[in-house]
């Protein structure tokens, strides 16, 4: 099998941290019954907006949309002046994504982190409060953000949760604020609720979305997976990511029905571009679901155990107390891969 990645490495350090995820990918794709990948490199971001004036270009869309899979490093969506296309959204749209998915999960050994967490929030990604609908009143008032919320976008994503749960532990949770927000997330649980009567193997529930993030930190590992809408899931996720190690160690995903990007959720940590500093662990598990998605569950099961290897026993970037760099990191893992492909092989 033969599978074509679109790398976009982005901005900061997305070109360091995709690279050290390419060099895992390929050492995983490479061993005994491994797909072939054919990597293929397109610009975005802040940086591609300086040299070009684009921060997408036609082409990299294009090359996306042509790849079986696409590995993103952070894009500097902030940095991007003021009337300029936003290139995340428009990467989305041009995609035709639909949901994020955030896994977190408790790896022994890493610092802090709670025992025996395994959860995942899919986000819807579209609307909500983040769909760009912002508008200034007068200069008493200043501005209104418009939160929109869509039957449509709400039964897509609620399918995603639930065929998601039933490879999982059977149950999912709708994060919402109905006392609230009546009209739009009477909308959204109507939807999830619609879904939920398909699927009656899977356990439903529904949780106001600030009990739900208290009990993301007291006891996180109650939850399987999480459904929510968009500035919601947002916040949820980095909850997650704080009670399972830190955003060092938060993979994403974006999916549809055809195309699909994952990345690393944290940004782009401009302080640390180019130190070879950055914990480049997000991203490489972004890549091991990125295969996942293609259908190389093996090469993924992989990635993920060696990632796990190094976690437990070290070295460990500056974040999870440790002092090794990127490259010290990636070697690791790599050579990891050698044992886990030997321990799958008996």
């Amino acid at each position: 099998m033969t599978y074509e990645i679109c790398v976009i490495g982005g901005d900061g350090i997305g070109p360091e941290v995709t690279d050290c995820a390419e060099q895992v990918l390929r050492a995983a794709a490479g061993m005994p019954g491994g797909p072939t990948l054919r990597i293929r490199h397109a610009p975005a971001g802040l940086d591609c907006y300086r040299r070009t004036g684009d921060p997408l270009p036609a082409e990299t869309l294009a090359a996306a949309r042509s790849a079986d899979g696409v590995l993103l490093g952070a894009l500097d969506v902030a940095g991007v002046p003021t009337g300029v296309p936003n290139p995340l959204r428009n990467l989305r749209r041009g995609l035709e994504l639909v949901a994020s998915l955030r896994p977190s999960r408790s790896f022994p050994g890493v610092p802090g982190a709670k025992p025996d967490v395994d959860l995942l929030i899919v986000r819807e990604i579209t609307e909500g409060l983040y769909s760009g609908r912002e508008r200034p009143l007068d200069e008493e008032l200043g501005a209104v953000a418009e939160r929109v919320v869509t039957r449509r976008a709400s039964l897509r994503t609620a399918e995603i949760a639930f065929e998601r749960a039933r490879s999982r532990r059977r149950s999912v949770t709708a994060a919402h604020k109905i006392s609230a927000l009546r009209l739009t997330d009477s909308v959204f649980l109507d939807a999830v609720a619609e879904v939920a009567d398909r699927y009656p193997d899977v356990a439903y529930q529904t949780r106001n979305v600030d009990a739900c993030a208290l009990d993301l930190v007291r006891h996180p590992e109650q939850f399987d997976v999480i459904v929510t809408t968009n500035a919601f899931g947002d916040i949820l996720s980095d909850v997650a990511a704080g009670v399972t190690g830190g955003i060092g160690l938060a993979a994403s995903g974006c999916v549809g029905n055809r195309w699909s990007y994952f990345e690393p959720a944290h940004g782009t940590a401009p302080r640390r571009a180019g130190q070879a500093r950055a914990n480049p662990v997000a991203t490489v598990l972004s890549a091991a679901m990125l295969v996942r998605q293609l259908g190389a569950a093996e090469v993924a099961e992989r990635i993920e155990l060696a990632v796990a290897a190094v976690l437990a026993d070290g070295p460990r970037t500056s974040d999870l107390g440790g002092s090794a760099g990127s490259r010290e990191m990636t070697d690791a893992i790599v050579a990891a891969l050698g044992v886990v492909a030997g321990t799958q092989g008996r």
